[in-house]
């Protein structure tokens, strides 16, 4: 982190001087102010990629998320502890096996090189639905009671009961989203086949070229793109410690 910090204000000769120098010896804002007004003016495009990308599937993901953990931890029917273990034990899966069949499934559905193929691939994660699980499992169940007895149905007390009290918990799960899919690079990179749709990590990559490597401007591109995820850590610091902590504690 220093390094690249520290790299991201030198001159280019010095950025690749040897031996390396921790501290600039000549502090310059020369590779921010070039990547970001460069006569191109992807680095604008690759951020609002990024952003976009990464709220949309924050909310996509919460919601799946939150309508496949509510049946899962209140609701009694048959086979409803078979479908959580076959749910989870999808976790075993590594990533990697699924990435060529979800790529041909993206190719037949003519999703290459769109936000769809950014966003959808990825959204029902397992890690949320267990983390919502486990969460919603802890709240008693009398408030629940009392609700229905005033007449609330299913929805309405997911909306009114179980999510205002669940705010640590869906804090939480997104953080963990928006950063997943900020800092999400393979996948882009393969069906973000222009570069008006490339994301952040993967347009910053092109400072690096096959023979020249700009480490200045590269360095520059990185520490911009760990803003918002640092952003959003600082502001949710306080709802991860306590989503976390809390989650599976016996009511």
């Amino acid at each position: 982190m220093y390094w690249m910090l520290s790299t991201s204000f030198k001159p280019e000769f010095d950025a690749i001087a040897t031996p390396i120098q921790w501290v600039p010896a000549r502090p310059t804002l020369e590779n921010y102010t070039e990547i970001i007004n460069s006569p191109d003016g992807k680095l604008l495009r690759w951020t609002l990629n990024s952003v976009f990308t990464a709220v949309a599937f924050t909310v996509a993901h919460l919601v799946l998320c939150i309508s496949t953990a509510y049946p899962l931890a209140r609701l009694k029917f048959r086979g409803r502890e078979a479908w959580f273990w076959f749910i989870l034990s999808s976790l075993m899966v590594p990533g990697v096996i699924t990435l060529i069949p979800s790529y041909i499934m993206i190719l037949q559905f003519g999703w290459i090189d769109t936000y769809h193929a950014l966003i959808w691939p990825g959204v029902a994660g397992v890690f949320g639905v267990f983390l919502l699980r486990q969460f919603f499992s802890t709240i008693p169940f009398e408030l629940e009671e009392a609700a229905r007895m005033d007449g609330a149905n299913s929805l309405q007390v997911l909306r009114h009961v179980i999510l205002p009290l669940s705010v640590p918990a869906l804090v939480s799960l997104a953080v963990f989203a928006f950063m997943g899919s900020w800092n999400n690079y393979v996948w882009p990179l393969y069906v973000a086949t222009s570069p008006d749709m490339q994301t952040l990590p993967v347009g910053i990559t092109s400072f690096s070229q096959r023979y020249v490597t700009e480490y200045g401007k590269l360095m520059a591109g990185t520490a911009l793109a760990a803003i918002p995820v640092l952003v959003a850590y600082l502001l949710a610091q306080r709802y991860l410690v306590s989503g976390i902590a809390l989650t599976g504690m016996k009511e």
